[in-house]
């Protein structure tokens, strides 16, 4: 019932985009203008929006004002599954989140979150800003039947919750909240948490009833949503590099003029660098809310973790091996 009455709403939405001048219409200048919606789930003080708002105002003056974005924050549109299945029916015209939603779509989604690939942000950036990053999301995109564009840092995840967790044991039978993603409950499925996903609005509540002991993300995003308020324990296993995309329907955006197509891929790599740049610069202080609000924070031995997934990736997605080889072989020397 919830995915049919997603798409009734996506397609009310298309009627009222079509009804509004929502894309594809020609300007008094003969020049084909386009206004388009881009989902986001984090919210408007996040700085991924920032990037994102950063990324409308390069496409616009790349364009000269023809084509301009509408961003819709903390999930306004609705949850990311349902704005990227809408993608096709432009409900929706751009989705901004991270590459593992697409796994839906395409088990190589998957490999933007497998746990402890990166040795640091440099590392990281190394393969998303490099030729390995363009061809993991390329061949994403085609496998999924979609544009996948830029790259951001969406933040570097740790545990906020209300038990202690001080080592890999205390993660058993520990009920921890996880995006409906397949490689976040495997990950935690792994370690022997029962896992319970849930849409990212959902986390506040859930901890604040007791429905869940935990829940894991990146410090910005934690703040984003408030988590320091009903957290009493931060433990930093920075287990999970995530990145942020711009991901579009691939029909629609090759029907796009040529010089628009450009302009969106270069917004999106400039935009996502900035994104990365302001994850970083914003982390520390995010985690000081943490701090102010009285939780506890435990720095881990993150060899420990990484011993814990061994054969992980193996067993669970033999497929992402060779990408997961080509991420470790660009990390920068020490």
């Amino acid at each position: 019932m919830k995915k049919y009455f997603a798409m009734f709403m996506a397609t009310v939405m298309t009627l009222s985009l079509c009804a509004c001048g929502g894309g594809g219409d020609t300007a008094a200048t003969g020049e084909d203008t386009y206004t388009l919606k881009m989902h986001l789930s984090v919210g408007s003080t996040d700085p991924v929006y920032a990037s994102a708002e950063k990324f409308a105002e390069l496409v616009e003056e790349k364009t000269n004002g023809n084509v301009t974005f509408e961003l819709y924050p903390s999930s306004s549109l609705g949850v990311t599954q349902d704005c990227l299945e809408g993608l096709s029916m432009r409900a929706c015209d751009v989705v901004y989140d991270s590459m593992s939603n697409l796994s839906t779509w395409t088990e190589l989604a998957n490999i933007e979150a497998v746990p402890y690939m990166y040795n640091d942000v440099d590392h990281f950036r190394a393969v998303w800003e490099g030729e390995v990053g363009d061809q993991i999301r390329n061949d994403v995109g085609e496998s999924a039947g979609l544009k996948v564009m830029g790259c951001g840092l969406q933040g570097v995840r740790v545990m906020t919750g209300n038990k202690p967790v001080t080592k890999v044991e205390d993660v058993q039978g520990l009920k921890i909240r996880v995006p409906t993603i397949d490689v976040y409950l495997k990950t935690w499925d792994w370690l022997g948490a029962a896992t319970t996903p849930l849409a990212g609005s959902e986390i506040f509540t859930a901890l604040q009833q007791g429905t869940v002991d935990a829940q894991e993300n990146a410090y910005p995003t934690c703040v984003g949503l408030s988590l320091q308020e009903c957290s009493k324990y931060v433990t930093e296993t920075n287990h999970v590099y995530s990145m942020t995309t711009f991901v579009m329907d691939k029909a629609f955006f090759e029907s796009m003029p040529a010089e628009y197509q450009a302009a969106i891929e270069e917004a999106s790599i400039e935009a996502g660098k900035l994104c990365t740049d302001l994850i970083v610069a914003n982390a520390e202080d995010a985690k000081q809310k943490f701090v102010e609000a009285g939780a506890e924070i435990y720095e881990v031995d993150l060899a420990e973790w990484q011993d814990a997934m061994d054969g992980f990736l193996e067993e669970n997605y033999p497929n992402l091996v060779e990408y997961y080889n080509m991420i470790l072989d660009v990390a920068p020397e020490a």
